[in-house]
């Protein structure tokens, strides 16, 4: 081969090496914008408030318990259920959780594993989904209408978690959760029959199944706007105090708007 030819060898490997560098960057960026879009997506700017229930499917027995979930802007999330009486407080996004059951006198802070109400969700399921939460983050496959991602908590009981959004609605409706290892998959969720509450696309149920306990919980909430939200649900000190919250008399939920996916 020439001194010509090699060189001319050498400049189109160069060129095409740079261009599929300059590819996979512009991957890179596009996927971090449309996380960021999916962050916006999750904040609310009106407080919400979802009636339902929750069930608990062990092998052995099922329960459930009516539901109260209220979100306040951006990120909050007060809920509250009864019989038996249970709360959980979560502010800022996940940076602080509180939560009151009966035999206590105060409020406690629970950690990012505990499980709320003895079901399939614990307080780190019920964050909202934050890009800052996450050290890295890939494409595991995509279509034309969503994408799944492979995403690599930063702390928390998850080693990772793979994500399918709507790439439309931008909201996760799938994620698969891994702890320990890279492949020991342990639960998944599914969200689904979203409502489009102003805005804001809000999933009408959440399920959660853990594999190794056989355990399926299942969400059921209807969700309406709610601007006069009783501030005093924010603050863990009025946590052990009688709820203020008006439920439903007849044990019906709230009317909400049509449900759709």
């Amino acid at each position: 081969m020439s001194g010509v030819t090699r060189m001319r060898s050498s400049a189109l490997v160069a060129l095409l090496v740079a261009l599929s560098s300059g590819a996979a960057s512009a991957d890179v960026e596009d996927l971090a914008r449309f996380l960021r879009s999916v962050e916006e997506a999750t904040a609310v700017t009106v407080p919400l408030r979802g009636d339902g229930t929750i069930e608990v499917a062990e092998p052995t027995a099922t329960t459930d318990a009516r539901l109260v979930v209220v979100v306040r802007p951006a990120t909050d999330l007060y809920v509250e259920t009864r019989d038996p009486l249970r709360k959980l407080l979560v502010l800022r996004g996940g940076d602080q959780a509180y939560r009151f059951r009966p035999g206590l006198s105060t409020a406690e802070a629970v950690g990012l594993d505990a499980a709320f109400l003895d079901s399939d969700f614990t307080r780190e399921d019920l964050d909202p989904f934050r890009t800052a939460d996450y050290k890295g983050w890939r494409i595991a496959d995509e279509g034309s209408t969503e994408v799944t991602v492979t995403l690599f908590p930063k702390v928390g009981q998850y080693s990772q978690v793979v994500v399918t959004f709507d790439v439309e609605k931008k909201v996760p409706f799938k994620t698969l959760y891994y702890q320990e290892t890279l492949n020991n998959l342990v639960k998944i969720r599914r969200d689904r029959d979203f409502a489009l509450i102003g805005r804001k696309w809000m999933p009408t149920t959440m399920a959660m199944e853990t594999f190794k306990q056989r355990t399926h919980t299942t969400l059921t909430l209807r969700w309406t706007q709610d601007a006069a939200f009783p501030p005093e649900l924010f603050d863990p000190v009025f946590l052990p105090r009688p709820s203020p919250l008006n439920w439903p008399t007849d044990g019906t939920a709230s009317a909400s708007t049509p449900a759709a996916r």
